[in-house]
């Protein structure tokens, strides 16, 4: 029962909260007109517009990468095994990056360069081995990427 009532407590407050940050802006548009974007919006003047949806985009992605990585696909398994420091995510983080990259030559090495990053140990994978695990998962990794577009 006290616990509902803490609940309720908390949710009236968050509302008193969000309805005086709401008079707030109203105040400020009365006040300063359209220039109170200013007080809210840090890059009014930016190319926000003109990236409205990239982030979205590359959220997207990494929630795919992300996806892959913990798959039982080969690639993705031989990767989780040896993680290092990383964590999936920030691994995902970084092979989308390598993605963006125009020419497939460098997303090649920007990919074997995050996994000897992320690897435990190197001395059973010489780097042959690693740039072959590096290509499978570029390969992989664009497949997802084309269906991802589509």
């Amino acid at each position: 029962m006290e616990e509902q009532q803490s609940a309720r407590q908390e949710r009236v407050e968050k509302f008193i909260q969000h309805l005086e940050q709401a008079r707030q802006l109203q105040r400020d548009w009365m006040n300063y007109g359209l220039e109170c974007v200013d007080l809210y919006v840090e890059d009014v003047e930016e190319d926000w517009l003109e990236l409205w949806g990239e982030n979205e985009d590359e959220q997207q992605m990494i929630i795919a990468v992300t996806t892959f990585l913990e798959s039982s696909d080969w690639a993705a398994t031989r990767v989780r095994k040896q993680l290092k420091h990383k964590s999936l995510s920030e691994t995902a983080t970084e092979l989308e990056k390598c993605l963006s990259l125009p020419e497939e030559y460098n997303r090649i090495f920007a990919v074997k360069n995050v996994l000897a990053e992320t690897l435990d140990s190197r001395n059973d994978n010489d780097e042959i081995d690693l740039l072959d695990l590096a290509e499978n998962l570029l390969e992989r990794l664009t497949e997802i990427v084309e269906n991802h577009h589509n």
